[in-house]
């Protein structure tokens, strides 16, 4: 009885996981981070505005509806809001672009792609398409 409970335990001990799970490590700018995932609707709508943004030529107004649906799944990821600015300043708004980007930096101060969007419109180019 007692060897077989020991080698329950082991066996459990050896299948129990270790380190983060698969699902919460993903590729940000090359390097592999942990983050919780996001919520599968946030996800797919996110995709779906990258494709629409990678389209020649970019399809802008459905990538902003499919970003706003993003948002309005998950309005704690700085990426989301980061992309919204992007579509703005790609459409000509600056101030939508700076208030997503503003946003963004809220949520996560120190992140590299808001605070490289933040440059870039400071400097004008984002705004103008360059």
């Amino acid at each position: 009885m007692r060897l077989s409970l020991f080698l329950a335990a082991v066996v459990a001990a050896g299948c129990a996981s270790r380190g983060p799970s698969h699902r919460a490590l993903h590729v940000i700018d090359g390097q592999v981070v942990h983050s919780p995932p996001p919520p599968t609707t946030a996800y797919v709508s996110y995709l779906r505005c990258r494709l629409a943004l990678d389209a020649t030529p970019p399809r802008l107004d459905e990538a902003a509806a499919l970003i706003e649906a993003a948002i309005a799944a998950d309005p704690r990821d700085p990426q989301l809001w980061t992309v919204r600015g992007e579509i703005a300043a790609s459409s000509g708004d600056g101030t939508r672009a700076l208030a997503s980007v503003r946003r963004a930096l809220e949520l996560s101060a120190d992140y590299p792609p808001a605070k490289r969007l933040e440059a870039r419109l400071g400097s004008g180019d984002a705004v103008a398409g360059k």
